[in-house]
């Protein structure tokens, strides 16, 4: 993706998701409203189902609630290959790594889902570009491009370091970690 993206909300609000669908339909030519995200999603845009806790954390700052985030995908007319994390084996990094790539290298961007701690239920970012050795396995030394949202830098961090562990503190990529397993 060679155009910039736009910078989300910085009010806790939760517009990170519609932010990074907002942008994948301007990378597709499509002019989509972060509003118009959060409408057809009937709440915040997230990449999973909202479980009880995640609508009660957010629904103070002006989240929670949410549909089917496939539903709002297809209904705004969006191709997509959702992960399957339901039925992939554990441990899933090296998995979701792959296919991170293959979906990369097929010109798709990815929208991702990191996670702070158990107070902060995480940042939806896209991933725009990789530098890899080898396209059909996981190489930890690959380096993956994406958005904070916060600005408008681009981010370039080795795959193995998406993937530390949420609750350590010495070292977390920028803006959360996606969970080993």
């Amino acid at each position: 993706m060679t155009s910039p993206f736009p910078v989300a909300y910085v009010s806790l609000d939760g517009y990170c998701g519609e932010t990074v669908v907002q942008s994948f339909g301007l990378y597709n030519g499509a002019w989509i409203s972060q509003q118009l995200v959060r409408d057809v999603n009937h709440g915040e845009y997230l990449i999973h189902h909202l479980t009880p806790e995640d609508d009660q954390q957010r629904r103070p700052r002006g989240g929670g609630g949410g549909g089917d985030p496939l539903v709002t995908l297809t209904t705004l007319k969006f191709c997509y290959d959702a992960w399957d994390h339901e039925n992939t084996p554990q441990p899933q990094f090296p998995s979701y790594c792959l296919w991170i790539k293959r979906c990369l290298l097929q010109g798709f961007p990815i929208m991702f889902r990191t996670k702070f701690n158990e107070f902060f239920a995480g940042h939806i970012m896209p991933i725009i570009g990789i530098d890899y050795s080898n396209e059909n396995t996981y190489d930890e030394r690959d380096n993956v491009y994406y958005y904070s949202l916060f600005n408008r830098g681009i981010i370039k961090q080795p795959l193995s370091e998406l993937g530390n562990d949420p609750g350590a503190l010495p070292f977390c990529c920028n803006w959360g970690c996606v969970p080993l397993n």
